[in-house]
């Protein structure tokens, strides 16, 4: 029998991530409402509301480490009174970019691109989105170009349809077992969720 989840995120990507991670775990769970989406801020002055209603249904919840020194310090700042067991809150570092970075042969594919010239170790990124973008430069597909690329002239730091073109890839292609390899910070959230025995 599936155990219905509830889900928080920072944003749509995160969220897609955050249920093929749910779905990919192994585990009999049911990914249902996903909460948030209205960016880091807003997660964060909403995780404490959500670790009151874990006492009634089971919450999974990803935010990006950015800025913040570890991924330790942000959850004692985010939950300084305690976790609630039902509840999972797991970090992506520094952004949930280097997860899909992590899946190198099937991003690099999918990007159109060698796969020498995704990272080895995305964890180790400062900002993984705007390695995405220099990847997406470098594409052979003028779609993926346009998409993910900020147009010329553009203050914005990613293209006209950078999420949807990411949500397409964690959709399609990306394989949580093989991205696991190469993202401590992955590894360390399917382990969690692995392990995670929501009361009833």
């Amino acid at each position: 029998m599936s155990i219905a989840i509830s889900l928080a995120a920072e944003g749509s990507l995160d969220e897609q991530v955050l249920r093929q991670l749910v779905a990919q775990s192994g585990r009999p769970f049911a990914p249902g409402v996903c909460y948030g989406k209205r960016g880091r801020d807003d997660l964060r002055l909403n995780v404490p509301r959500f670790n009151l209603a874990a006492r009634y249904k089971p919450f999974v919840i990803l935010a990006d480490l950015e800025a913040d020194p570890c991924a330790p310090g942000l959850l004692s700042a985010w939950l300084p009174t305690g976790k609630h067991p039902n509840l999972v809150l797991r970090v992506a570092v520094r952004m949930v970019e280097s997860w899909l970075l992590a899946d190198r042969a099937a991003f690099a594919s999918f990007i159109g691109v060698s796969k020498d010239l995704v990272p080895l170790q995305p964890d180790e990124l400062a900002n993984a989105k705007l390695q995405v973008v220099q990847i997406a430069r470098r594409s052979r597909n003028r779609n993926t170009k346009l998409d993910l690329v900020p147009a010329v002239g553009s203050t914005g730091q990613v293209g006209k349809n950078y999420g949807g073109r990411l949500a397409e890839f964690v959709q399609t292609h990306w394989q949580v077992e093989r991205a696991r390899r190469n993202s401590p910070s992955l590894e360390r959230a399917l382990a969690a969720l692995q392990s995670f025995r929501p009361a009833a």
